[in-house]
Protein backbone atom coordinates (compact mmCIF):
# COMPACT_ATOMS: atom_id res chain seq x y z
CA UNK A 1 0.00 0.00 0.00
CA UNK A 2 3.20 2.35 0.94
CA UNK A 3 4.59 1.55 -2.49
CA UNK A 4 1.75 2.91 -4.52
CA UNK A 5 1.27 5.95 -2.95
CA UNK A 6 5.17 6.65 -3.66
CA UNK A 7 4.50 5.91 -7.46
CA UNK A 8 1.03 8.00 -7.30
CA UNK A 9 3.12 10.87 -5.71
CA UNK A 10 5.77 12.03 -8.36
CA UNK A 11 2.70 11.41 -11.31
CA UNK A 12 1.14 14.20 -10.20
CA UNK A 13 3.52 16.51 -9.44
CA UNK A 14 4.08 15.89 -13.16
CA UNK A 15 1.12 16.46 -14.52
CA UNK A 16 0.55 19.79 -12.23
CA UNK A 17 3.98 20.50 -13.97
CA UNK A 18 2.94 20.11 -17.35
CA UNK A 19 -0.24 22.18 -17.24
CA UNK A 20 1.58 24.94 -15.25
CA UNK A 21 3.71 25.19 -18.48
CA UNK A 22 0.89 25.11 -21.27
CA UNK A 23 -0.65 27.87 -18.92
CA UNK A 24 2.45 30.14 -19.03
CA UNK A 25 3.02 32.87 -21.80
CA UNK A 26 4.53 31.68 -24.66
CA UNK A 27 8.13 34.18 -25.76
CA UNK A 28 7.76 35.91 -28.67
CA UNK A 29 9.25 34.76 -31.81
CA UNK A 30 12.27 36.56 -33.44
CA UNK A 31 11.22 37.79 -36.58
CA UNK A 32 12.96 40.00 -39.12
CA UNK A 33 9.81 41.85 -39.68
CA UNK A 34 8.77 42.88 -36.47
CA UNK A 35 8.52 46.53 -35.91
CA UNK A 36 9.07 49.02 -32.72
CA UNK A 37 5.57 50.17 -31.34
CA UNK A 38 5.00 53.81 -31.83
CA UNK A 39 4.16 55.87 -28.56
CA UNK A 40 0.60 57.05 -28.83
CA UNK A 41 0.23 60.97 -28.60
CA UNK A 42 -2.79 62.62 -27.50
CA UNK A 43 -1.73 66.21 -28.79
CA UNK A 44 -0.11 67.44 -31.99
CA UNK A 45 0.70 70.72 -30.20
CA UNK A 46 4.98 71.74 -30.25
CA UNK A 47 6.49 72.74 -27.43
CA UNK A 48 5.76 75.27 -25.82
CA UNK A 49 2.84 76.01 -27.56
CA UNK A 50 -0.41 76.09 -25.02
CA UNK A 51 -3.74 74.26 -26.02
CA UNK A 52 -6.31 76.53 -27.29
CA UNK A 53 -9.61 76.66 -25.61
CA UNK A 54 -13.12 76.50 -27.49
CA UNK A 55 -13.43 80.03 -27.36
CA UNK A 56 -9.66 81.14 -28.22
CA UNK A 57 -10.68 78.99 -31.30
CA UNK A 58 -13.94 80.67 -32.04
CA UNK A 59 -12.55 84.63 -31.71
CA UNK A 60 -9.72 83.11 -34.06
CA UNK A 61 -12.34 82.70 -36.75
CA UNK A 62 -13.58 86.28 -35.94
CA UNK A 63 -10.24 87.74 -36.02
CA UNK A 64 -9.87 86.15 -39.95
CA UNK A 65 -13.45 86.43 -40.63
CA UNK A 66 -12.73 90.22 -40.02
CA UNK A 67 -9.74 89.82 -41.79
CA UNK A 68 -11.24 88.91 -45.06
CA UNK A 69 -13.50 91.69 -44.60
CA UNK A 70 -11.00 94.09 -44.79
CA UNK A 71 -12.42 97.55 -43.43
CA UNK A 72 -14.91 98.47 -41.21
CA UNK A 73 -16.45 101.86 -41.05
CA UNK A 74 -17.40 104.38 -37.66
CA UNK A 75 -19.72 107.51 -37.28
CA UNK A 76 -17.50 108.51 -34.13
CA UNK A 77 -18.55 111.52 -31.99
CA UNK A 78 -16.01 114.01 -30.22
CA UNK A 79 -14.38 112.06 -27.99
CA UNK A 80 -12.97 110.04 -31.32
CA UNK A 81 -12.02 113.46 -33.06
CA UNK A 82 -8.97 115.79 -33.71
CA UNK A 83 -5.87 113.01 -32.59
CA UNK A 84 -7.73 110.13 -31.35
CA UNK A 85 -9.06 109.62 -35.13
CA UNK A 86 -5.74 109.30 -36.60
CA UNK A 87 -4.76 107.27 -33.82
CA UNK A 88 -7.49 104.44 -33.81
CA UNK A 89 -6.83 104.14 -37.34
CA UNK A 90 -3.40 103.67 -37.12
CA UNK A 91 -3.40 101.74 -34.16
CA UNK A 92 -5.50 99.09 -35.19
CA UNK A 93 -4.52 98.59 -38.98
CA UNK A 94 -1.02 98.00 -36.94
CA UNK A 95 -2.35 95.29 -34.84
CA UNK A 96 -4.58 93.30 -37.34
CA UNK A 97 -4.34 94.98 -41.01
CA UNK A 98 -7.46 96.35 -41.36
CA UNK A 99 -8.73 99.81 -42.69
CA UNK A 100 -10.64 102.01 -40.39
CA UNK A 101 -12.92 105.05 -41.76
CA UNK A 102 -13.90 106.63 -38.92
CA UNK A 103 -16.67 110.24 -39.62
CA UNK A 104 -16.57 112.46 -36.92
CA UNK A 105 -19.61 114.59 -36.28
CA UNK A 106 -22.41 115.14 -34.26
CA UNK A 107 -24.28 112.34 -32.10
CA UNK A 108 -27.47 113.45 -34.17
CA UNK A 109 -26.12 113.36 -37.29
CA UNK A 110 -24.23 109.81 -36.52
CA UNK A 111 -27.68 108.24 -35.75
CA UNK A 112 -30.08 109.90 -38.67
CA UNK A 113 -27.05 108.09 -41.09
CA UNK A 114 -27.53 105.10 -39.53
CA UNK A 115 -31.54 105.16 -39.52
CA UNK A 116 -31.60 106.82 -43.17
CA UNK A 117 -29.32 103.37 -44.22
CA UNK A 118 -31.44 100.98 -42.60
CA UNK A 119 -34.57 102.39 -44.63
CA UNK A 120 -32.96 102.25 -48.00
CA UNK A 121 -31.62 98.92 -47.58
CA UNK A 122 -27.86 100.43 -48.53
CA UNK A 123 -25.88 100.15 -44.76
CA UNK A 124 -22.36 101.87 -44.26
CA UNK A 125 -22.12 102.39 -41.19
CA UNK A 126 -20.52 99.67 -38.75
CA UNK A 127 -20.84 101.25 -35.57
CA UNK A 128 -21.07 104.29 -33.70
CA UNK A 129 -19.49 106.31 -30.88
CA UNK A 130 -21.97 108.79 -28.94
CA UNK A 131 -22.33 110.36 -25.89
CA UNK A 132 -24.97 109.05 -23.31
CA UNK A 133 -28.28 111.50 -24.41
CA UNK A 134 -27.20 110.50 -28.50
CA UNK A 135 -26.49 106.76 -27.32
CA UNK A 136 -30.09 106.53 -25.05
CA UNK A 137 -31.67 107.70 -28.58
CA UNK A 138 -30.16 105.30 -30.95
CA UNK A 139 -30.96 102.67 -28.74
CA UNK A 140 -34.65 104.44 -28.39
CA UNK A 141 -34.63 104.05 -32.29
CA UNK A 142 -33.76 100.44 -32.09
CA UNK A 143 -30.93 100.79 -34.17
CA UNK A 144 -28.42 98.98 -31.94
CA UNK A 145 -27.34 94.79 -31.92
CA UNK A 146 -26.36 93.63 -28.88
CA UNK A 147 -22.47 94.23 -27.79
CA UNK A 148 -21.81 93.08 -24.47
CA UNK A 149 -21.75 89.37 -24.70
CA UNK A 150 -19.87 89.63 -28.13
CA UNK A 151 -16.55 90.98 -26.48
CA UNK A 152 -14.27 88.34 -25.10
CA UNK A 153 -12.49 91.62 -23.06
CA UNK A 154 -15.96 92.27 -21.12
CA UNK A 155 -16.13 88.59 -20.28
CA UNK A 156 -12.34 87.98 -19.41
CA UNK A 157 -11.12 91.09 -17.70
CA UNK A 158 -14.53 92.02 -16.45
CA UNK A 159 -12.41 93.42 -12.86
CA UNK A 160 -10.06 95.49 -15.04
CA UNK A 161 -12.38 98.39 -15.34
CA UNK A 162 -12.78 101.10 -12.49
CA UNK A 163 -17.01 100.54 -12.58
CA UNK A 164 -19.70 99.15 -14.72
CA UNK A 165 -18.97 100.29 -18.51
CA UNK A 166 -22.10 98.61 -19.57
CA UNK A 167 -24.41 101.67 -20.71
CA UNK A 168 -27.88 99.46 -20.33
CA UNK A 169 -29.63 96.81 -19.48
CA UNK A 170 -29.90 94.97 -22.84
CA UNK A 171 -25.78 95.05 -22.95
CA UNK A 172 -25.97 96.55 -26.59
CA UNK A 173 -24.02 100.31 -25.27
CA UNK A 174 -20.51 100.44 -23.65
CA UNK A 175 -18.42 103.19 -22.75
CA UNK A 176 -15.05 103.58 -23.42
CA UNK A 177 -14.26 107.24 -22.53
CA UNK A 178 -16.00 109.28 -19.59
CA UNK A 179 -16.32 112.70 -18.92
CA UNK A 180 -16.64 113.70 -15.27
CA UNK A 181 -18.74 116.37 -13.66
CA UNK A 182 -17.74 118.31 -10.67
CA UNK A 183 -16.86 121.73 -8.60
CA UNK A 184 -13.67 123.99 -9.67
CA UNK A 185 -12.51 126.30 -7.13
CA UNK A 186 -10.40 129.42 -7.21
CA UNK A 187 -7.34 128.51 -5.00
CA UNK A 188 -6.28 132.42 -4.22
CA UNK A 189 -9.46 132.60 -2.91
CA UNK A 190 -9.76 129.82 -1.29
CA UNK A 191 -7.29 128.26 1.65
CA UNK A 192 -6.37 124.68 1.58
CA UNK A 193 -7.85 123.52 5.51
CA UNK A 194 -11.01 125.39 3.63
CA UNK A 195 -11.24 123.26 0.56
CA UNK A 196 -15.22 121.88 0.29
CA UNK A 197 -15.01 118.34 0.94
CA UNK A 198 -18.53 117.33 0.79
CA UNK A 199 -21.63 118.44 -1.65
CA UNK A 200 -23.42 119.32 1.41
CA UNK A 201 -20.39 121.67 2.42
CA UNK A 202 -21.31 124.13 -0.57
CA UNK A 203 -24.97 125.55 1.15
CA UNK A 204 -22.77 127.29 3.66
CA UNK A 205 -23.61 130.84 3.86
CA UNK A 206 -20.01 131.54 3.61
CA UNK A 207 -20.28 130.76 0.08
CA UNK A 208 -23.26 133.48 -0.86
CA UNK A 209 -22.41 135.14 -3.88
CA UNK A 210 -19.66 133.40 -5.16
CA UNK A 211 -21.02 130.49 -6.72
CA UNK A 212 -21.53 130.29 -10.37
CA UNK A 213 -23.44 127.22 -11.69
CA UNK A 214 -23.96 125.74 -14.96
CA UNK A 215 -27.59 126.32 -15.78
CA UNK A 216 -29.02 122.63 -15.01
CA UNK A 217 -32.18 124.16 -16.92
CA UNK A 218 -30.33 122.97 -20.32
CA UNK A 219 -29.15 119.80 -21.63
CA UNK A 220 -25.19 119.55 -20.62
CA UNK A 221 -23.18 119.27 -17.47
CA UNK A 222 -25.45 121.42 -15.52
CA UNK A 223 -28.33 118.62 -15.62
CA UNK A 224 -25.48 116.09 -15.76
CA UNK A 225 -25.00 116.96 -11.75
CA UNK A 226 -28.65 118.19 -10.64
CA UNK A 227 -29.80 114.58 -12.02
CA UNK A 228 -27.28 112.36 -10.99
CA UNK A 229 -26.62 113.97 -7.26
CA UNK A 230 -30.33 113.09 -6.83
CA UNK A 231 -30.48 109.65 -8.54
CA UNK A 232 -27.83 108.33 -6.21
CA UNK A 233 -29.93 110.26 -3.74
CA UNK A 234 -26.77 112.38 -2.50
CA UNK A 235 -28.87 115.42 -2.14
CA UNK A 236 -32.59 115.87 -2.90
CA UNK A 237 -34.48 119.17 -4.40
CA UNK A 238 -34.60 120.84 -1.32
CA UNK A 239 -30.62 120.86 -1.22
CA UNK A 240 -30.59 123.10 -4.49
CA UNK A 241 -33.31 125.52 -3.23
CA UNK A 242 -30.60 126.36 -0.34
CA UNK A 243 -28.10 126.24 -3.15
CA UNK A 244 -30.23 129.06 -4.89
CA UNK A 245 -30.80 130.90 -1.36
CA UNK A 246 -27.13 131.67 -1.63
CA UNK A 247 -27.53 134.14 -4.33
CA UNK A 248 -25.24 132.31 -6.98
CA UNK A 249 -24.85 133.17 -11.02
CA UNK A 250 -26.34 130.69 -13.72
CA UNK A 251 -24.22 130.82 -16.56
CA UNK A 252 -26.05 129.43 -19.93
CA UNK A 253 -22.96 130.34 -22.41
CA UNK A 254 -19.64 129.26 -22.94
CA UNK A 255 -18.25 126.72 -20.37
CA UNK A 256 -14.76 128.32 -21.68
CA UNK A 257 -15.98 131.77 -20.47
CA UNK A 258 -17.41 130.43 -17.73
CA UNK A 259 -14.11 128.77 -16.28
CA UNK A 260 -12.08 131.73 -17.16
CA UNK A 261 -14.10 133.57 -14.85
CA UNK A 262 -13.54 131.78 -11.93
CA UNK A 263 -10.15 131.58 -12.91
CA UNK A 264 -10.26 135.94 -13.07
CA UNK A 265 -11.48 135.50 -9.20
CA UNK A 266 -14.49 136.70 -10.37
CA UNK A 267 -16.40 133.78 -8.98
CA UNK A 268 -14.81 131.42 -6.16
CA UNK A 269 -16.64 128.24 -6.71
CA UNK A 270 -17.66 126.76 -10.08
CA UNK A 271 -20.13 124.15 -10.14
CA UNK A 272 -20.95 121.61 -13.14
CA UNK A 273 -17.58 121.95 -14.70
CA UNK A 274 -16.11 119.28 -16.79
CA UNK A 275 -12.85 117.94 -16.01
CA UNK A 276 -11.91 117.64 -19.40
CA UNK A 277 -12.17 121.71 -19.57
CA UNK A 278 -10.46 122.14 -16.64
CA UNK A 279 -7.67 120.38 -17.25
CA UNK A 280 -6.34 123.36 -19.92
CA UNK A 281 -6.38 125.71 -17.31
CA UNK A 282 -4.51 123.52 -14.35
CA UNK A 283 -1.91 122.59 -16.64
CA UNK A 284 -1.31 126.33 -17.35
CA UNK A 285 -0.63 127.40 -13.98
CA UNK A 286 -4.16 129.22 -13.59
CA UNK A 287 -4.62 129.12 -9.72
CA UNK A 288 -8.04 127.11 -10.05
CA UNK A 289 -8.40 123.59 -8.55
CA UNK A 290 -10.77 120.19 -9.82
CA UNK A 291 -12.30 119.00 -6.22
CA UNK A 292 -13.31 115.13 -5.42
CA UNK A 293 -15.95 114.73 -3.02
CA UNK A 294 -16.30 111.85 -0.70
CA UNK A 295 -19.64 110.92 -2.12
CA UNK A 296 -18.55 110.72 -5.49
CA UNK A 297 -18.51 113.04 -9.10
CA UNK A 298 -21.21 112.59 -11.97
CA UNK A 299 -19.62 110.28 -14.87
CA UNK A 300 -21.09 110.01 -18.45
CA UNK A 301 -19.65 107.90 -20.79
CA UNK A 302 -18.64 108.12 -24.30
CA UNK A 303 -20.18 104.54 -25.60
CA UNK A 304 -20.02 102.40 -28.64
CA UNK A 305 -22.70 100.58 -30.13
CA UNK A 306 -22.80 97.96 -33.17
CA UNK A 307 -25.35 98.83 -36.03
CA UNK A 308 -27.85 96.59 -36.79
CA UNK A 309 -27.30 95.34 -40.33
CA UNK A 310 -23.30 96.93 -40.15
CA UNK A 311 -21.79 95.29 -43.41
CA UNK A 312 -18.69 94.03 -41.66
CA UNK A 313 -20.07 92.55 -38.81
CA UNK A 314 -16.78 90.50 -37.35
CA UNK A 315 -14.59 93.46 -38.20
CA UNK A 316 -16.49 95.93 -36.43
CA UNK A 317 -16.92 93.25 -33.19
CA UNK A 318 -13.14 92.92 -33.91
CA UNK A 319 -12.66 96.20 -33.57
CA UNK A 320 -15.30 96.60 -30.86
CA UNK A 321 -13.52 94.48 -28.90
CA UNK A 322 -9.99 96.27 -29.61
CA UNK A 323 -11.31 98.95 -28.06
CA UNK A 324 -11.92 98.36 -25.13
CA UNK A 325 -9.33 96.11 -24.51
CA UNK A 326 -5.81 97.32 -22.36
CA UNK A 327 -4.08 97.94 -26.21
CA UNK A 328 -7.32 99.73 -27.46
CA UNK A 329 -7.60 101.92 -24.34
CA UNK A 330 -3.27 102.61 -24.14
CA UNK A 331 -3.88 104.40 -28.10
CA UNK A 332 -6.87 106.36 -27.13
CA UNK A 333 -6.17 107.79 -23.92
CA UNK A 334 -3.12 108.57 -24.88
CA UNK A 335 -4.06 110.66 -27.87
CA UNK A 336 -6.74 112.30 -25.91
CA UNK A 337 -4.13 113.06 -22.51
CA UNK A 338 -7.13 111.33 -20.29
CA UNK A 339 -7.74 108.33 -17.81
CA UNK A 340 -8.98 104.74 -19.40
CA UNK A 341 -11.51 103.37 -18.02
CA UNK A 342 -9.33 100.17 -17.45
CA UNK A 343 -7.75 100.32 -14.19
CA UNK A 344 -4.71 98.27 -15.76
CA UNK A 345 -3.42 100.86 -18.37
CA UNK A 346 -1.98 104.16 -17.18
CA UNK A 347 -3.52 107.61 -16.08
CA UNK A 348 -2.38 109.86 -19.31
CA UNK A 349 -3.87 113.13 -17.66
CA UNK A 350 -1.14 115.65 -17.16
CA UNK A 351 0.25 114.80 -13.74
CA UNK A 352 -0.46 117.96 -11.96
CA UNK A 353 -3.87 118.00 -12.77
CA UNK A 354 -4.70 114.56 -11.86
CA UNK A 355 -7.78 113.64 -9.85
CA UNK A 356 -8.65 110.65 -7.95
CA UNK A 357 -12.42 110.01 -8.16
CA UNK A 358 -13.49 108.08 -5.19
CA UNK A 359 -16.59 107.13 -6.60
CA UNK A 360 -17.88 107.14 -10.35
CA UNK A 361 -21.91 108.03 -10.47
CA UNK A 362 -22.33 107.40 -13.30
CA UNK A 363 -25.36 108.32 -15.78
CA UNK A 364 -26.08 105.52 -17.39
CA UNK A 365 -29.47 104.50 -19.05
CA UNK A 366 -31.51 103.85 -16.20
CA UNK A 367 -30.40 107.27 -14.87
CA UNK A 368 -31.19 108.90 -17.96
CA UNK A 369 -34.64 107.34 -17.94
CA UNK A 370 -35.73 109.66 -14.73
CA UNK A 371 -35.02 113.20 -17.76
CA UNK A 372 -37.75 114.82 -17.84
CA UNK A 373 -38.74 114.30 -14.65
CA UNK A 374 -35.35 116.09 -13.21
CA UNK A 375 -35.98 119.03 -16.11
CA UNK A 376 -39.37 119.85 -14.56
CA UNK A 377 -37.43 120.06 -11.03
CA UNK A 378 -35.12 122.26 -12.72
CA UNK A 379 -37.48 125.17 -14.22
CA UNK A 380 -39.11 125.00 -10.66
CA UNK A 381 -35.90 125.55 -8.78
CA UNK A 382 -34.11 127.60 -10.68
CA UNK A 383 -36.32 130.18 -12.29
CA UNK A 384 -36.48 133.37 -10.65
CA UNK A 385 -40.22 134.22 -9.86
Amino acid sequence: MQRRICIFLPLVSMVFLLIFAACAPSAPTPSSTTKPAIPQTTSTITPGQSQLTPQEIEWNKVIEAAKTEGSVTMYGGSDFGGPVRQAIIDGFKEKYGIRVSILVGRGQDAQQRIKVEKQINKPVGDMVQLGATSTADFLDEDLADPLERLLPELQINKDKFYYNTIFDPQGKAVGVTDQTTGPMINTNLVKAADEPKSWLDFINPKWKGKILIIDPRRAGSGMNFFQSLQYYKIVDESYFRKLMDLEPGLWGGSSQESNNMVARGEYTVHYGVTFEQAVPLIVEGAPVKFLDMKEGLTVQTGNILLAKGRPHPNAARLLANWIVSADGQRVIHSARGSKPVRNDVPDFTPEKARVNVAKALVRDFKVLETTNMYQDMAQRVFTKK
